[in-house]
């Protein structure tokens, strides 16, 4: 046997108290009993000793176990988990106590324990005995935060796991998705169990997404730098414009900078007063008719842009055109038609017929290689006229905008200007407004942007480092693989339509299971549509033993362990606190828990006649083929219903629990804890 089972479940109360449920490696195990008798606490307890952060063992059991451990085997290798309950009211135990090795004894007391470590660290030793993560490389994530898509432990139970909540579920597919604070971890570490990349390689494409959201958000800090670089560059023309006509400053260049621009308005706010400039009515002037006359030419370089814009998607079109008359009349050349005698073959009488067709060719081809070659010249032309023409657009709307915010500065000046009549008080003014601008100037805007090359580099070593066809085509592979597995189970359980003869279509992005129909009229159902309980159960059962022969076949670090919470479920349903056990099976049978309560309080006998009985003996057999046909493949079913006629269900069962006679997980003899509320 080479993956993990196993081999004893393990329960400690006070004053010694001690519960054992042992199980057979590789085969079917059976717990049976009624409703309340601790069935469904037992993948409570699976999970608890598998790392997780909270107990969510039931009160009952928390007031009367002070611990609880698993045995799990590997052909000789044998590996003991136990864990601490804590008290009713403190949400989990900080330690666990993991123990390897060969032979090892199940501890009876809390002091035998061995092993004791936090609960990653205890996590990170099953991870190790398990196989999962990449042996012998380095871990990369920061300790006390886990990383997204890095595979623990904790992400087997998916696999493992079929719980009353999945396993008639048409909206959950595994163990966990319901919970949105695992749905996203079980989705990113899915393609690492199924074999399509290492945790390296996860980690790599991590990195790649963090550096490319990294990229994103400085480039687009970029921008917005440089479009209020832009504005804060306007803005201080426009000051110093005015600086320069109150005597302040004088105009600025055209071609400073945003250094310059600073250097000279910061001069304006300490320089001597020279002769008052107001705008006049000529400097308004022209800056209109400046306007004018750049509205004037952008508004002619759009239609041009737009002209050539056309011209050259009709050059594209035509240079399409004329390839394709050259191909055609190319079949000439490579016929050599053009070398045409001028006697027919068959009478030898002179005709000219044949050349002329010939030399009609040849023209026809002289004339379009020349109209190619002229389009391919002038192509280059137009593109490049094109892309001209829209930075030439881009230039006259920002010169647009830069006249009309100092047309609207000139008109404020003179209405300024005429309420400011001393100089003064112009100027004080001005030193108002240009400090305040100073002061609000936000220092980031003047900096050099971040150099984004470092960034970039990585981005593509990575992107050279990771081949995503090849995990595409990897990932369609295992889905394909898994698909097929399950189908193949599905077709052996019981269901009905549409899943009649319907095969299972797994997609793990989701992830979703499609159901198929046959035929090439056949629908692609979702599980929505399938309407009923024995379906949504076919399809989990279906897509559990899938998921389990994949990981066997590909050797993939889950154990070979399926706990199955009541497939009489969708047969038998709940009923609260009246549900009753069921015994399926002749009545007149000698059964003792059935006999001691024949009256019916605890018991409802089925007779072989019955549908349900029949569908869930066929679940019965099934699980028992597929444990036979698979190495290493150990089930556990958690059962309401009990089959006392079949040798092969009453063999399996290891524990069965009624009110009637008591029996339950955790005795009623136990004493309650003392620190227990």
């Amino acid at each position: 046997m080479t993956r993990w089972n196993i081999a004893r479940i393990f329960y400690l109360g006070i004053e010694g108290a001690f519960r054992e449920i042992e199980l057979d490696a590789g085969k079917v195990n059976v717990i049976a009993g009624a409703s309340g008798t601790g069935k469904s606490a037992v993948i409570k307890t699976l999970d608890y000793c598998l790392g997780s952060s909270s107990c969510e063992l039931p009160v009952y059991v928390r007031r009367h176990c002070v611990a609880v451990g698993v045995k799990w085997v590997r052909g000789a290798d044998e590996l003991i988990s136990c864990r601490l309950v804590p008290p009713v009211g403190q949400r989990s135990s900080d330690h666990m106590y993991v123990t390897t090795g060969r032979g090892l004894s199940v501890p009876r007391l809390v002091e035998q324990f061995e092993g004791r470590t936090n609960v990653e660290a205890a996590k990170t030793r099953l991870e190790e005995a398990f196989g999962i993560g990449d042996v012998g490389q380095p871990d990369s994530t920061v300790p006390g935060r886990e990383s997204r898509d890095r595979a623990t432990v904790r992400h087997v139970t998916p696999y493992v796991f079929v719980t009353k909540e999945v396993i008639d579920s048409e909206t959950v597919l595994l163990h966990g998705l319901d919970d949105r604070r695992k749905a996203g971890h079980i989705i990113a570490t899915l393609p690492y169990f199924l074999g399509v990349v290492t945790e390296s390689t996860a980690a790599d494409e991590r990195r790649l997404r963090q550096a490319r959201k990294a990229l994103d958000i400085e480039v687009a800090r970029e921008n917005a730098r440089r479009s209020n670089e832009s504005l804060v560059k306007q803005r201080m023309r426009i000051l110093l414009t005015e600086a320069s006509q109150i005597g302040l400053a004088a105009a600025p260049f055209e071609q400073a900078d945003e250094f310059e621009l600073l250097a000279m308005l910061r001069s304006a706010m300490s320089s001597d007063a020279k002769a008052m400039q107001y705008p006049s009515e000529g400097e308004l002037d022209a800056l209109h008719e400046r306007r004018q006359s750049v509205l004037s030419e952008l508004n002619q370089t759009k239609r041009r842009h737009r002209a050539m814009m056309t011209a050259a998607q009709e050059s594209l079109s035509y240079q399409d055109a004329v390839a394709k008359q050259h191909d055609k009349l190319h079949i000439a050349e490579h016929l050599n038609l053009l070398e045409v005698p001028s006697t027919c073959p068959i009478c030898q009488s002179d005709t000219t017929a044949g050349a002329s067709a010939a030399l009609a060719l040849k023209r026809s081809l002289e004339t379009i290689r020349a109209e190619a070659s002229e389009v391919g010249r002038i192509r280059p032309q137009l593109d490049a006229s094109v892309s001209m023409l829209a930075e030439r657009i881009q230039t006259l709307s920002s010169q647009l905008r830069e006249l009309d915010a100092r047309i609207a500065s000139a008109l404020s000046q003179i209405q300024e200007g005429r309420r400011l009549t001393d100089l003064a008080q112009a100027q004080a003014y001005f030193r108002g407004k240009a400090s305040f601008f100073l002061e609000t100037l936000d220092d980031q805007l003047l900096r050099p942007g971040k150099d984004l090359s470092a960034l970039r580099e990585e981005i593509a070593e990575l992107e050279t480092r990771l081949d995503n066809d090849s995990r595409r085509v990897r990932l369609q592979r295992a889905e394909a693989d898994v698909s097929r597995f399950a189908s193949e189970a599905f077709a052996d359980l019981p269901k009905v339509e549409p899943c009649v003869d319907a095969e299972l279509q797994f997609s793990s992005r989701v992830p979703q299971v499609s159901i198929v129909e046959p035929g090439p009229g056949g629908a692609i159902l979702s599980m929505a549509d399938l309407g009923s309980d024995q379906n949504w159960l076919a399809v989990h059962v279906a897509l559990a033993f899938g998921f389990q022969r994949f990981f066997e076949k590909e050797q993939r670090p889950v154990p070979g362990l399926l706990v199955l919470d009541q497939l009489s479920r969708p047969y038998f349903p709940n009923k609260g606190e009246e549900e009753k056990a069921v015994v399926v099976g002749s009545v007149e049978d000698d059964d003792p828990e059935a006999g001691a309560d024949r009256a019916g309080r605890d018991v409802i006998a089925i007779s072989e006649g019955d549908e349900d009985f029949q569908a869930m003996r066929q679940h019965i057999d099934f699980l028992f083929s597929q444990v036979e046909a698979r190495k290493g493949l150990q089930v556990l079913l958690l059962e309401h219903a009990y089959f006392k006629d079949d040798p092969r269900y009453v063999a399996a069962t290891k524990a069965r629990w009624t009110r009637a006679s008591g029996e339950a997980l955790i005795p009623k003899h136990w004493k309650r804890r003392p620190n227990s509320r």
